[in-house]
């Protein structure tokens, strides 16, 4: 009886490591081709905050402001998926920071937080100004005269305003740095006499003072202290193929 003999008893050591060796190329391009698709799959995690009219909340849960349908109008026309949450500032700017997959906006670009982030599109020019209570400060007040008077001036926390600031000359001790501090917080500070000045977009300002019933009037817009690019940027660590599909 003719005995058929296995290709490991037929087959030269050389033969055997091609073999192998195929295999092991097909196995790394197969799970290469899966990290890829599952990659390709993965929703991206948008975060921001209470900045109207650029950003706010809405009925059921929606985030809704005139720089949402910039953003998602983004994300459709490549087809990605996304979702949209709407956090306290500070812990938006932290979860972008931390999370690999995550973008933030609108977020300042300056030269302290270049690196901090990856820039993917521009969205909308800030200005911001110099705010003070307008039964105290007269309307021509110059930023020099503010700046010698050694005035304490909040701004919130991770926030552009103390960067704003300190680029303008004024020094960290007159700096009331508070988490989370929103604008009609620091309106409330002013009038309570907590600190004599905040910085504020105009914009924004009108908005809340309106939202919430404030009367704006009481603050009196002062010098202007800086006029910055705000942006969508994306976590530093994001992985380059999640990286070429926001291009």
């Amino acid at each position: 009886m003719t005995r058929y003999r296995s290709i490991y008893e037929t087959s030269s050591p050389l033969i055997l490591r091609a073999v192998f060796l195929l295999l092991s190329c097909t196995m790394s391009v197969l799970l290469s081709t899966a990290a890829l698709r599952a990659q390709s799959d993965e929703t991206y995690d948008i975060y921001t905050a209470n900045i109207p009219p650029y950003v706010g909340p809405g009925p059921d849960g929606k985030v809704i402001g005139t720089l949402v349908p910039v953003v998602e109008k983004y994300f459709t026309e490549r087809g990605l998926p996304y979702k949209m949450n709407m956090l306290p500032w500070s812990a938006a700017f932290r979860r972008t920071m931390s999370k690999s997959s995550a973008l933030i906006f609108p977020i300042d670009r300056t030269p302290a937080r270049e690196n901090l982030f990856m820039w993917i599109t521009p969205l909308i020019t800030s200005h911001y100004y110099l705010y003070g209570l307008r039964s105290d400060v007269p309307a021509k007040t110059s930023i020099d005269k503010i700046r010698g008077s050694n005035a304490l001036i909040s701004c919130p926390s991770n926030a552009i305003q103390c960067e704003l600031l300190l680029n303008a000359g004024f020094a960290e001790k007159n700096l009331l740095r508070l988490e989370d501090l929103s604008v009609p917080q620091r309106y409330r500070l002013i009038l309570n006499g907590r600190n004599a000045y905040s910085v504020f977009d105009p914009k924004v300002y009108d908005s809340l003072m309106a939202r919430d019933g404030l009367d704006g009037s009481k603050l009196i817009r002062l010098g202007k202290v800086g006029e910055i690019q705000g942006y969508l940027a994306a976590n530093k660590n994001m992985q380059a193929p999640l990286v070429e599909r926001l291009r």
